[in-house]
């Protein structure tokens, strides 16, 4: 009896070992309330999720013990662990609290200066040519680099015309990044911007006055799928020989440029 309860747990602790996906909530350490839509995900690997409204994650971390986990969000400070502390310690990470990043608002003075309306970014509509969302992986990212003609310049609207058709209601979310090395690098906004796509849909169109987003040089925009639905992806206009689509397969994913065609995202903004 002794040796089939032995064989049972080391069959137990085996398959446990084997399969290492763990579940977590991730709480905003102020309030302790559920955080929704926070990157959780290996630092440069395709191995990443997004937790749900409910703050509520699941992820597989098999044959990772020498990598790291990250877990962030816009507007608060971001945490990482070694895979195999936390697998250790995973009792006491079942709960992640991420402290408030109480950045401030970089000050722009400018007198006597006429503001001039210009729009910056790929302009196309085409229905022919198109890029976008590779599959509906949490955290999948797509998006291009925009450059400006002046600093500083301020942010008004974001736009984007949908290639075919949106199968179903998804939720997405609109970054924006500063630029090193010609890829994305640090966001420029200080709290998440969500967008709601709904079936028929054919364009995205976003007002950023309330989010005061000013930026100094080129920087890049993009659209991350943070919520499950059902179809494959969404597919945006694009046009031949414009700016290289960059794209991460989820969250905390390395950077990629893929293909010659750009992806069709455009913002109004002042300078």
């Amino acid at each position: 009896m002794k040796y089939l309860v032995f064989i049972a747990l080391f069959i137990f602790t085996a398959l446990f070992a084997h399969a290492q996906v763990f579940d977590g909530i991730v709480k905003d350490a102020k309030t302790n309330q559920p955080l929704p839509y926070v990157n959780v995900g290996i630092i440069g690997k395709a191995v990443g999720t997004v937790s749900d409204a409910d703050g509520k994650y699941s992820i597989s971390l098999t044959g990772h013990d020498a990598d790291s986990l990250r877990i962030s969000i816009i507007g608060y400070r971001p945490q990482s662990f070694l895979i195999a502390d936390f697998r250790k310690g995973y009792g006491s990470y079942k709960s992640i609290s991420l402290q408030p990043d109480l950045r401030e608002i970089k000050e722009v003075r400018v007198t006597n200066h006429k503001w001039k309306q210009v729009v910056l970014g790929n302009t196309t509509k085409s229905q022919s040519t198109n890029a976008g969302f590779t599959s509906n992986k949490l955290g999948n990212e797509i998006g291009a680099i925009i450059k400006i003609k002046r600093a500083p310049t301020y942010l008004k609207q974001f736009n984007a015309s949908i290639a075919g058709d949106v199968t179903d209601s998804v939720q997405l979310r609109l970054n924006f990044y500063t630029v090193k090395d010609g890829l994305p690098d640090k966001p420029l906004q200080l709290q998440s911007i969500f967008v709601a796509v709904k079936k028929g849909d054919k364009k995205i169109t976003v007002d950023l006055e309330p989010y005061l987003i000013v930026v100094e040089d080129k920087f890049f925009v993009s659209l991350e799928w943070i919520k499950n639905a059902r179809g494959h992806g969404i597919m945006f206009s694009a046009s031949l020989f414009s700016s290289a689509v960059i794209s991460r397969e989820t969250s905390q994913a390395g950077w990629e440029k893929e293909g010659i065609a750009g992806v069709g995202f455009n913002v109004l903004a002042e300078y």
